[in-house]
């Protein structure tokens, strides 16, 4: 029996291109059976649905009824998880380990009751402990939870990143592996601008900003979690075994903070839409009025500009959302029409826009940056439509059909 107390506690989460067909998982199985038998035994693995089995279960639900209620539509899509729990298990079991397949309500993944975009409250970890104790490896599905009543849920996209941060804060994790298709965050995507490279180290800060700005190596929502209980992330290529490019996600300290590069990456985030919203009557009202419109219908706003100034006392209101959003959010400004409160009310939009974002946490100790990205896009002709800043981002709203080259612009001025 080894001591469990000498072994680091590591998280190993795999996504759905690395579990994409059975060759894919015998070589997952093989490589979380090299990392314990390597002496890693305090060892969690987290798993995603197969490649396309999650859009493939939403679409079977779509063809059934284009009605169903959100429990039930969870119920059905958390079936890809349990397929490659069991399969992943198979083939560890088969190299000569014990795998212990466990689903999100058998480990105890408790979340609230916001079906497809659930929040986890609590995990129990007591089948992880008596998995070690029996030397044996935890496959968990990630990807879903369940509710005090017994309902399964999802956590909505990015979940199992989610799900694997989460289970590395409650097992006080040394770090957590996400492993994926990509070789880890790059100053831009390399599908975009030629010249992008690798980021071998990065602040929890500009992950996050990354990650909400485009980026998709991880989702927000984990590298909020990672933040929160400081659990290190290593993102690597799940077929370079080998390979030193990785990025690792961790606090940095003051010092090295100080040292930062200006901006550590591009990125961009495409098909958005602009909302103008004008008129007369109590200011704040009305803003709390379309919020409380927007938040009824969990639709994510972005970027907020508001201007009260003007010799007609009128409010001018401006904000961003998902291009696939717009109709519906126009159809709830429309409605505000029929408020008394409110008169002379102008709404317009314009579609077919992107959001294209410098990041760096030396933008806290450097100025100039806001002016060379302004001067950078301008000398390009390239349309300014909207602006937001904070102390390490600066994002500027353009067309759709300018974004490739104000991505790379970006880029060749400020990284090379």
């Amino acid at each position: 029996m080894y001591d469990r107390y000498s072994s680091p506690t590591v998280v190993q989460k795999y996504g759905g291109t690395s579990l994409g067909d059975i060759e894919r998982i015998q070589y997952v199985a093989k490589r979380i059976y090299d990392t314990y038998c390597s002496g890693t035994k305090n060892l969690i693995v987290v798993v995603s649905a197969m490649a396309g089995e999650t859009s493939r279960l939403v679409e079977l639900v779509a063809e059934v009824s284009t009605r169903t209620r959100p429990r039930i539509v969870d119920l059905a899509v958390s079936a890809g998880e349990q397929v490659s729990v069991a399969l992943l298990s198979a083939a560890i079991e088969n190299l000569g380990v014990k795998a212990e397949p466990l689903l999100g309500f058998q480990l105890g993944v408790l979340t609230n009751d916001s079906y497809e975009r659930a929040r986890i409250r609590k995990i129990d970890i007591d089948k992880i402990r008596a998995t070690w104790s029996q030397e044996g490896i935890p496959v968990i599905a990630g990807f879903q939870g369940v509710t005090e009543d017994g309902n399964i849920t999802t956590l909505g996209r990015g979940g199992s990143d989610t799900s694997a941060v989460a289970i590395a804060a409650a097992a006080e994790a040394d770090f957590c592996e996400i492993n994926t298709d990509v070789d880890g965050f790059y100053s831009a995507d390399p599908r975009v601008v030629p010249e992008a490279t690798i980021l071998p180290s990065m602040d929890f800060e500009v992950a996050l900003e990354m990650a909400s700005l485009g980026s998709k190596v991880l989702h927000a929502r984990s590298v909020e979690l990672a933040a929160k209980f400081d659990i290190p992330l290593i993102v690597r290529n799940t077929f370079k075994e080998n390979s030193s490019q990785r990025t690792i996600v961790m606090s940095h300290s003051e010092s090295e903070i100080l040292e930062a590069p200006v901006v550590s990456g591009v990125s961009a985030v495409r098909d958005i839409a602009k909302i103008a919203v004008s008129g007369s009557g109590d200011h704040s009202k009305l803003i709390s009025a379309i919020f409380e419109k927007i938040n009824q219908h969990s639709i994510n706003v972005d970027i907020i500009v508001h201007d009260q100034m003007g010799s007609d006392d009128r409010t001018r209101f401006g904000f961003t959302v998902e291009e696939s959003d717009l109709e519906e959010v126009m159809g709830l400004m429309e409605s505000l029409n029929s408020n008394d409160d409110f008169s002379q009310l102008s709404i317009s939009s314009e579609s077919n826009l992107a959001k294209v974002s410098v990041v760096g946490l030396g933008m806290k100790n450097s100025h100039g940056v806001a002016y060379k990205a302004f001067d950078v896009l301008t000398a390009s002709n390239i349309d300014i439509k909207m602006i937001s800043t904070s102390e390490i981002r600066i994002s500027c709203v353009v067309h759709n059909k300018d974004c490739d080259q104000a991505l790379n612009q970006l880029h060749n001025v400020f990284i090379g």
